[in-house]
């Protein structure tokens, strides 16, 4: 059915539009967790892509590369008691917290290592150092599994055998005409809500195919898996708390990206924001598709994963902005507090359709925020389906608000991920007494740098950091 057709459906109410605007949304959720359901049993890490994704990765790569060369509280109270029956694996840490790493090695020069690098059992030993007057020193790692794979490489979990600390081997196969812009992205991020770089290096195989290996911290869970996990525990949606915190230090992770190095991630998704389940840190990986936009430099329009792409990508736009990345952002929240994707397009085209059925039809002006090259203006009028009958009653109506601000059709009326943070939405973290639901402490949330929070009011400051945190200081 084309997207006239099914929009004149829904126009003439033949097409009915319930608390679920997908209509067959949790079919289609179905039918994606089997698309994006790992070949390899176990934890994933970076990558559960669907055909789609690697469609749009090789488009990105080919043509970029030659291109560029209210009463949240009383809500949140309300439903602590489920808190206090939540899994027992979510409580407790499955892997070792999360250690120190010296940042300094990101700026080492990517050695080359005979050998096919990173098979299951294969020892890799590469050199770090030798610059600034620092010793050379020999780190092996051994490859133990796969854990994610897509249309990139191969991602391995190791451990390097002189410390015992696991890591994320990413291995993606480099082509000698260009530099990889996914390295040269990751040499430049230091946040505490973004996966680090922890060394680099390039294997060669008989073939003489140059292959680029991502040293990265290890992290076993996704915001996908909690989610998954939680619906098949019969929950309805993720706890409003876990909802608070990964979105949270999302939009936290973000305003660094977009405002202090100037990166588009490109890609927001469930399966792309790692979760340490001792501590619920959040941190965004798979830089595969983050860009820096440069104003009047044109970029592709096929990017981002289909029930996350903004609508102005859908539009054909190619001189967009970071605030791609906050339309996913308002994707990923919707489905945390539905349990099911809010957009579930099952083609580019049927995505719009989805879209439209929960905002309505654009206006002339929405479409020309979005592509001012986009003439054509032929859609059915559909209204708008108010948010308070998408979200169940009890939901808490700032975490509605919320939604509505991030998933707004002209690019330029969405908020920043700074003013997302101070949103009323996430109080509840800024409360002196907020604690996980086993009692242990939060993640650090408001270690702000002035580059954070550079060119925010006072005002603006004043909500970001709590009095509590300015004491701690």
């Amino acid at each position: 059915m084309n997207v006239m057709r099914r929009l004149k459906s829904i126009a003439s109410g033949r097409t009915s539009i319930s608390s679920d605007p997908g209509g067959d949304a949790v079919t289609k959720r179905a039918k994606v967790d089997q698309e994006m359901e790992p070949k390899i049993d176990g934890e994933s890490y970076l990558v559960e892509r669907s055909v789609t994704d690697q469609e749009q990765h090789m488009a990105s790569t080919s043509q970029e590369n030659a291109a560029s060369a209210s009463n949240v509280t009383s809500v949140t109270r309300t439903e602590k008691s489920g808190y206090d029956q939540l899994p027992k694996e979510m409580h407790e840490m499955k892997i070792r917290d999360d250690k120190n790493t010296n940042h300094d090695e990101k700026d080492m020069e990517a050695a080359i290592v005979s050998g096919n690098g990173t098979e299951t059992g294969q020892i890799i030993a590469t050199t770090v150092g030798g610059r600034n007057g620092q010793p050379k020193q020999i780190i092996s790692y051994m490859a133990e599994r796969v854990v994610g794979t897509g249309s990139f490489g191969v991602v391995y979990q190791a451990k390097c055998l002189e410390t015992g600390e696991a890591v994320a081997i990413k291995k993606v196969l480099q082509d000698k005409r260009y530099k990889n812009r996914e390295l040269q992205v990751m040499r430049i991020l230091d946040h505490p809500n973004v996966v680090q770089l922890k060394h680099c290096f390039y294997s060669t195989t008989e073939k003489d195919e140059l292959y680029l290996n991502l040293v990265l911290e290890y992290i076993s869970e996704t915001v996908h898996r909690v989610s998954r996990h939680f619906n098949r525990m019969n929950y309805q949606h993720t706890p409003i708390l876990y909802v608070q915190l990964y979105t949270y230090q999302i939009c936290r992770a973000l305003n660094y990206l977009h405002h202090v190095v100037g990166v588009c991630h490109r890609d927001i998704k469930p399966q792309n924001l790692l979760v340490n389940p001792h501590t619920h840190q959040l941190k965004i990986c798979d830089f595969g598709s983050a860009k820096m936009l440069v104003p009047g430099e044109t970029n592709i329009s096929y990017i981002c994963s289909r029930y996350y792409r903004a609508p102005e990508l859908i539009f054909g736009a190619t001189e967009y902005t970071t605030a791609i990345d906050i339309w996913s952002v308002g994707c990923v929240l919707a489905e945390l507090l539905l349990g099911h994707p809010l957009f579930p397009g099952e083609s580019g085209v049927d995505q719009l359709v989805e879209i439209i059925k929960v905002l309505g039809t654009p206006t002339r002006e929405e479409i020309k925020c979005m592509n001012p090259n986009y003439t054509e203006f032929k859609f059915p009028q559909i209204k708008t389906h108010p948010w308070y009958k998408i979200f169940h009653k009890r939901m808490p109506p700032e975490a509605v608000d919320l939604v509505s601000r991030l998933l707004q059709y002209s690019p330029n009326l969405r908020c920043t991920a700074l003013e997302a943070c101070a949103h009323p939405f996430f109080d509840d973290l800024r409360d002196a007494n907020a604690c996980l639901p086993n009692g242990r402490a939060l993640p650090p949330l408001f270690n702000f740098t002035a580059q954070e929070l550079a060119g925010a009011s006072a005002e603006l400051r004043q909500r970001l950091i709590p009095e509590h945190a300015r004491k701690e200081n």
